[in-house]
Protein backbone atom coordinates (compact mmCIF):
# COMPACT_ATOMS: atom_id res chain seq x y z
CA UNK A 1 0.00 0.00 0.00
CA UNK A 2 1.16 3.55 -0.67
CA UNK A 3 0.28 6.84 -2.30
CA UNK A 4 -1.38 7.10 -5.68
CA UNK A 5 0.46 8.55 -8.64
CA UNK A 6 -1.08 10.71 -11.36
CA UNK A 7 -1.28 7.84 -13.88
CA UNK A 8 -3.27 5.69 -11.46
CA UNK A 9 -5.68 8.54 -10.77
CA UNK A 10 -6.18 9.07 -14.52
CA UNK A 11 -6.91 5.36 -15.05
CA UNK A 12 -9.37 5.30 -12.14
CA UNK A 13 -11.12 8.47 -13.30
CA UNK A 14 -11.45 7.27 -16.89
CA UNK A 15 -12.85 3.91 -15.79
CA UNK A 16 -15.40 5.56 -13.53
CA UNK A 17 -16.31 8.16 -16.13
CA UNK A 18 -16.76 5.85 -19.12
CA UNK A 19 -18.00 2.77 -17.29
CA UNK A 20 -15.92 0.11 -19.04
CA UNK A 21 -12.27 -0.81 -19.32
CA UNK A 22 -12.56 -0.74 -23.11
CA UNK A 23 -13.86 2.84 -23.15
CA UNK A 24 -11.30 3.94 -20.56
CA UNK A 25 -8.50 2.43 -22.65
CA UNK A 26 -9.72 4.26 -25.75
CA UNK A 27 -9.91 7.56 -23.86
CA UNK A 28 -6.37 7.11 -22.54
CA UNK A 29 -5.05 5.79 -25.90
CA UNK A 30 -4.06 2.58 -24.18
CA UNK A 31 -5.08 -1.08 -24.42
CA UNK A 32 -7.68 -3.03 -22.46
CA UNK A 33 -5.16 -5.46 -20.91
CA UNK A 34 -2.97 -2.55 -19.82
CA UNK A 35 -5.87 -0.73 -18.11
CA UNK A 36 -7.03 -3.96 -16.45
CA UNK A 37 -3.52 -4.55 -15.12
CA UNK A 38 -3.22 -0.96 -13.88
CA UNK A 39 -6.57 -1.19 -12.10
CA UNK A 40 -5.36 -4.26 -10.19
CA UNK A 41 -2.18 -2.40 -9.21
CA UNK A 42 -4.33 0.56 -8.16
CA UNK A 43 -6.35 -1.64 -5.79
CA UNK A 44 -3.12 -3.07 -4.38
CA UNK A 45 -1.89 0.47 -3.77
CA UNK A 46 -5.01 1.73 -1.97
CA UNK A 47 -5.47 -1.51 -0.06
CA UNK A 48 -9.17 -2.04 -0.69
CA UNK A 49 -11.51 -3.18 -3.45
CA UNK A 50 -12.60 -0.50 -5.90
CA UNK A 51 -14.57 -2.57 -8.40
CA UNK A 52 -16.67 -5.70 -8.20
CA UNK A 53 -16.42 -7.85 -11.31
CA UNK A 54 -19.79 -9.30 -12.25
CA UNK A 55 -20.64 -10.77 -15.65
CA UNK A 56 -17.50 -9.34 -17.21
CA UNK A 57 -18.43 -5.82 -16.11
CA UNK A 58 -16.95 -3.54 -13.44
CA UNK A 59 -19.23 -2.19 -10.73
CA UNK A 60 -17.75 0.51 -8.43
CA UNK A 61 -17.87 -0.08 -4.71
CA UNK A 62 -19.08 2.51 -2.19
CA UNK A 63 -15.46 3.41 -1.45
CA UNK A 64 -14.79 3.89 -5.18
CA UNK A 65 -17.71 6.29 -5.46
CA UNK A 66 -16.42 8.33 -2.53
CA UNK A 67 -12.90 8.39 -3.98
CA UNK A 68 -14.27 9.42 -7.38
CA UNK A 69 -16.03 12.39 -5.78
CA UNK A 70 -12.69 13.63 -4.41
CA UNK A 71 -10.90 12.98 -7.70
CA UNK A 72 -13.54 14.92 -9.64
CA UNK A 73 -13.26 17.88 -7.26
CA UNK A 74 -9.51 17.99 -7.93
CA UNK A 75 -9.89 17.66 -11.69
CA UNK A 76 -12.36 20.56 -11.87
CA UNK A 77 -9.45 22.89 -11.14
CA UNK A 78 -7.31 21.14 -13.74
CA UNK A 79 -10.10 21.33 -16.33
CA UNK A 80 -10.43 25.08 -15.77
CA UNK A 81 -6.70 25.47 -16.25
CA UNK A 82 -6.87 23.51 -19.51
CA UNK A 83 -9.78 25.62 -20.76
CA UNK A 84 -7.68 28.71 -20.10
CA UNK A 85 -4.69 27.16 -21.89
CA UNK A 86 -6.82 26.30 -24.94
CA UNK A 87 -8.19 29.84 -24.95
CA UNK A 88 -4.71 31.33 -24.82
CA UNK A 89 -3.50 28.96 -27.51
CA UNK A 90 -6.39 29.87 -29.80
CA UNK A 91 -6.02 33.60 -29.27
CA UNK A 92 -3.76 35.02 -31.96
CA UNK A 93 -3.49 38.39 -30.24
CA UNK A 94 -4.48 38.47 -26.58
CA UNK A 95 -7.36 38.14 -24.16
CA UNK A 96 -8.86 41.33 -22.71
CA UNK A 97 -10.72 40.99 -19.43
CA UNK A 98 -13.27 43.72 -18.74
CA UNK A 99 -15.30 44.29 -15.57
CA UNK A 100 -18.08 46.83 -16.02
CA UNK A 101 -21.29 48.06 -14.51
CA UNK A 102 -24.23 46.54 -16.44
CA UNK A 103 -25.37 49.93 -17.77
CA UNK A 104 -22.08 50.46 -19.61
CA UNK A 105 -22.18 46.93 -21.03
CA UNK A 106 -25.46 47.93 -22.69
CA UNK A 107 -24.96 51.46 -23.92
CA UNK A 108 -21.25 52.35 -24.10
CA UNK A 109 -19.02 49.31 -24.33
CA UNK A 110 -20.53 47.69 -27.48
CA UNK A 111 -19.66 50.62 -29.75
CA UNK A 112 -16.17 50.96 -28.29
CA UNK A 113 -15.58 47.22 -28.72
CA UNK A 114 -16.79 47.37 -32.32
CA UNK A 115 -14.08 49.91 -33.07
CA UNK A 116 -11.48 47.97 -31.09
CA UNK A 117 -12.14 44.68 -32.86
CA UNK A 118 -12.09 46.33 -36.26
CA UNK A 119 -8.48 47.29 -35.56
CA UNK A 120 -7.66 44.18 -33.49
CA UNK A 121 -9.71 41.39 -35.10
CA UNK A 122 -7.96 38.58 -33.23
CA UNK A 123 -8.42 39.90 -29.71
CA UNK A 124 -10.64 37.82 -27.41
CA UNK A 125 -12.82 39.71 -24.93
CA UNK A 126 -14.24 38.45 -21.62
CA UNK A 127 -16.82 40.72 -19.96
CA UNK A 128 -17.91 40.51 -16.32
CA UNK A 129 -20.96 42.68 -15.61
CA UNK A 130 -20.26 43.39 -11.97
CA UNK A 131 -18.87 46.43 -10.19
CA UNK A 132 -15.04 46.30 -10.54
CA UNK A 133 -14.73 47.97 -7.15
CA UNK A 134 -16.24 44.89 -5.49
CA UNK A 135 -13.15 42.87 -6.38
CA UNK A 136 -10.44 42.72 -3.73
CA UNK A 137 -7.29 44.73 -4.43
CA UNK A 138 -5.61 42.57 -1.79
CA UNK A 139 -5.96 39.33 -3.76
CA UNK A 140 -5.61 41.20 -7.06
CA UNK A 141 -8.07 42.60 -9.57
CA UNK A 142 -9.16 40.01 -12.15
CA UNK A 143 -9.63 42.44 -15.02
CA UNK A 144 -7.54 44.54 -17.39
CA UNK A 145 -10.04 47.40 -17.69
CA UNK A 146 -12.85 48.24 -15.27
CA UNK A 147 -15.67 50.70 -15.96
CA UNK A 148 -17.38 52.55 -13.12
CA UNK A 149 -19.48 55.63 -12.40
CA UNK A 150 -17.72 58.47 -10.65
CA UNK A 151 -14.13 58.34 -9.47
CA UNK A 152 -12.20 55.88 -7.35
CA UNK A 153 -9.40 56.45 -4.91
CA UNK A 154 -6.99 53.57 -4.60
CA UNK A 155 -3.26 53.02 -4.89
CA UNK A 156 -3.99 49.62 -6.43
CA UNK A 157 -5.47 51.03 -9.64
CA UNK A 158 -4.96 53.94 -12.01
CA UNK A 159 -8.17 55.87 -12.68
CA UNK A 160 -8.84 57.59 -16.01
CA UNK A 161 -11.91 59.73 -16.69
CA UNK A 162 -13.21 58.75 -20.12
CA UNK A 163 -16.46 60.72 -20.04
CA UNK A 164 -17.94 63.68 -18.17
CA UNK A 165 -21.64 64.58 -18.34
CA UNK A 166 -24.53 66.03 -16.37
CA UNK A 167 -27.54 63.99 -15.33
CA UNK A 168 -30.59 64.74 -17.49
CA UNK A 169 -34.34 64.84 -17.06
CA UNK A 170 -36.29 62.14 -18.88
CA UNK A 171 -39.93 63.03 -19.58
CA UNK A 172 -42.77 61.26 -21.44
CA UNK A 173 -43.51 62.82 -24.83
CA UNK A 174 -46.50 65.14 -24.48
CA UNK A 175 -45.96 65.74 -20.76
CA UNK A 176 -46.39 69.34 -19.60
CA UNK A 177 -42.75 69.54 -18.46
CA UNK A 178 -41.60 68.69 -21.99
CA UNK A 179 -42.52 72.24 -23.02
CA UNK A 180 -39.63 73.65 -20.97
CA UNK A 181 -36.00 73.67 -22.16
CA UNK A 182 -34.47 73.79 -18.68
CA UNK A 183 -36.14 72.38 -15.59
CA UNK A 184 -35.71 73.69 -12.06
CA UNK A 185 -36.43 71.64 -8.92
CA UNK A 186 -39.70 73.49 -8.35
CA UNK A 187 -41.05 72.17 -11.67
CA UNK A 188 -41.22 68.70 -10.14
CA UNK A 189 -43.57 69.66 -7.28
CA UNK A 190 -46.33 67.05 -6.92
CA UNK A 191 -45.23 65.34 -10.17
CA UNK A 192 -45.05 61.54 -10.56
CA UNK A 193 -41.34 60.78 -10.24
CA UNK A 194 -39.55 57.48 -10.93
CA UNK A 195 -36.47 57.05 -8.75
CA UNK A 196 -33.43 54.85 -8.66
CA UNK A 197 -32.95 52.55 -5.66
CA UNK A 198 -32.55 53.89 -2.13
CA UNK A 199 -28.81 53.19 -1.98
CA UNK A 200 -27.95 54.59 -5.38
CA UNK A 201 -25.44 57.48 -4.92
CA UNK A 202 -27.17 59.60 -7.57
CA UNK A 203 -30.54 58.99 -5.91
CA UNK A 204 -29.08 60.48 -2.75
CA UNK A 205 -27.83 63.59 -4.58
CA UNK A 206 -31.15 64.07 -6.35
CA UNK A 207 -33.16 63.66 -3.16
CA UNK A 208 -30.89 66.16 -1.40
CA UNK A 209 -31.43 68.70 -4.18
CA UNK A 210 -35.21 68.47 -3.87
CA UNK A 211 -35.09 68.52 -0.07
CA UNK A 212 -33.02 71.70 -0.12
CA UNK A 213 -35.51 73.27 -2.54
CA UNK A 214 -38.45 72.17 -0.38
CA UNK A 215 -40.01 70.27 -3.28
CA UNK A 216 -42.27 67.25 -2.72
CA UNK A 217 -42.60 64.74 -5.55
CA UNK A 218 -44.98 61.80 -5.97
CA UNK A 219 -42.55 58.95 -5.30
CA UNK A 220 -44.59 55.90 -6.27
CA UNK A 221 -41.98 53.86 -8.19
CA UNK A 222 -38.30 53.13 -7.63
CA UNK A 223 -35.97 50.64 -9.32
CA UNK A 224 -32.26 49.81 -9.35
CA UNK A 225 -32.03 49.89 -13.16
CA UNK A 226 -31.72 53.10 -15.21
CA UNK A 227 -32.97 51.14 -18.23
CA UNK A 228 -36.08 50.18 -16.30
CA UNK A 229 -36.56 53.84 -15.36
CA UNK A 230 -36.54 54.83 -19.05
CA UNK A 231 -38.98 52.08 -19.96
CA UNK A 232 -41.39 53.33 -17.32
CA UNK A 233 -41.00 56.93 -18.45
CA UNK A 234 -41.73 55.82 -22.03
CA UNK A 235 -44.92 54.19 -20.73
CA UNK A 236 -45.99 57.52 -19.19
CA UNK A 237 -45.60 56.42 -15.57
CA UNK A 238 -43.68 59.52 -14.53
CA UNK A 239 -40.56 61.63 -15.06
CA UNK A 240 -37.02 60.91 -13.91
CA UNK A 241 -33.46 62.18 -13.62
CA UNK A 242 -30.86 59.66 -14.79
CA UNK A 243 -27.47 59.29 -16.42
CA UNK A 244 -27.33 60.63 -20.01
CA UNK A 245 -25.80 57.52 -21.59
CA UNK A 246 -28.80 55.39 -20.71
CA UNK A 247 -31.16 58.25 -21.58
CA UNK A 248 -29.59 58.64 -25.05
CA UNK A 249 -30.16 54.97 -25.85
CA UNK A 250 -33.91 55.65 -25.52
CA UNK A 251 -34.01 58.74 -27.72
CA UNK A 252 -36.08 56.92 -30.36
CA UNK A 253 -38.74 56.03 -27.81
CA UNK A 254 -41.61 58.38 -26.82
CA UNK A 255 -39.49 60.34 -24.33
CA UNK A 256 -37.99 63.83 -24.21
CA UNK A 257 -34.61 64.78 -22.73
CA UNK A 258 -34.30 68.07 -20.90
CA UNK A 259 -31.51 69.89 -19.08
CA UNK A 260 -31.62 70.33 -15.30
CA UNK A 261 -30.84 73.78 -13.94
CA UNK A 262 -28.53 72.33 -11.29
CA UNK A 263 -25.53 70.27 -12.33
CA UNK A 264 -25.34 66.70 -11.03
CA UNK A 265 -22.12 65.40 -12.54
CA UNK A 266 -21.90 61.96 -14.05
CA UNK A 267 -18.38 60.64 -14.69
CA UNK A 268 -17.39 57.50 -16.55
CA UNK A 269 -14.06 56.20 -15.28
CA UNK A 270 -11.77 53.40 -16.42
CA UNK A 271 -9.74 51.47 -13.86
CA UNK A 272 -6.39 49.91 -14.77
CA UNK A 273 -4.95 47.65 -12.02
CA UNK A 274 -1.52 48.96 -11.13
CA UNK A 275 0.11 45.57 -10.60
CA UNK A 276 -1.38 43.80 -13.62
CA UNK A 277 0.58 43.57 -16.90
CA UNK A 278 -0.53 46.14 -19.47
CA UNK A 279 -2.65 44.69 -22.29
CA UNK A 280 -2.21 46.61 -25.54
CA UNK A 281 -5.84 46.20 -26.56
CA UNK A 282 -6.87 47.58 -23.15
CA UNK A 283 -5.02 50.82 -23.85
CA UNK A 284 -6.76 51.04 -27.22
CA UNK A 285 -10.14 50.35 -25.63
CA UNK A 286 -9.71 53.27 -23.23
CA UNK A 287 -9.06 55.55 -26.23
CA UNK A 288 -12.19 54.30 -28.00
CA UNK A 289 -14.27 54.67 -24.85
CA UNK A 290 -13.09 58.28 -24.56
CA UNK A 291 -13.95 58.91 -28.20
CA UNK A 292 -17.42 57.38 -27.87
CA UNK A 293 -18.11 59.40 -24.71
CA UNK A 294 -17.06 62.59 -26.51
CA UNK A 295 -19.41 61.82 -29.38
CA UNK A 296 -22.26 61.06 -26.97
CA UNK A 297 -21.64 64.35 -25.17
CA UNK A 298 -21.91 66.27 -28.44
CA UNK A 299 -25.04 64.36 -29.44
CA UNK A 300 -26.61 65.07 -26.06
CA UNK A 301 -25.84 68.77 -26.35
CA UNK A 302 -27.45 68.93 -29.79
CA UNK A 303 -30.60 67.24 -28.47
CA UNK A 304 -30.84 69.50 -25.42
CA UNK A 305 -30.47 72.60 -27.61
CA UNK A 306 -33.40 71.74 -29.87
Amino acid sequence: MGDLNLRQIEVFRATMKFGTVTAAAAALTSSQPTITRELRRLEDTVGFLLFERRRQRLHPTARALKLYHEVQASFIGLDRINVCVHGLRGSYDEILYIATLPAFAQNLLPEALQRLMTRHPHVSVRIDTSDPRDQSPISGFNFDIGLIEGSYGSESADVLTVGSFDQVCVIPAGHALAEKKVLVPEDFHDVDFISLGDNDPFRMQIDRMFDEAGVTRKMSISTQSANAVCEMVACGLGVAIINPLTALSYRDRPIVLRRLSRSIRFLVSALRPANRPVVNSGESLVQYLTAVCGERARLLESILER
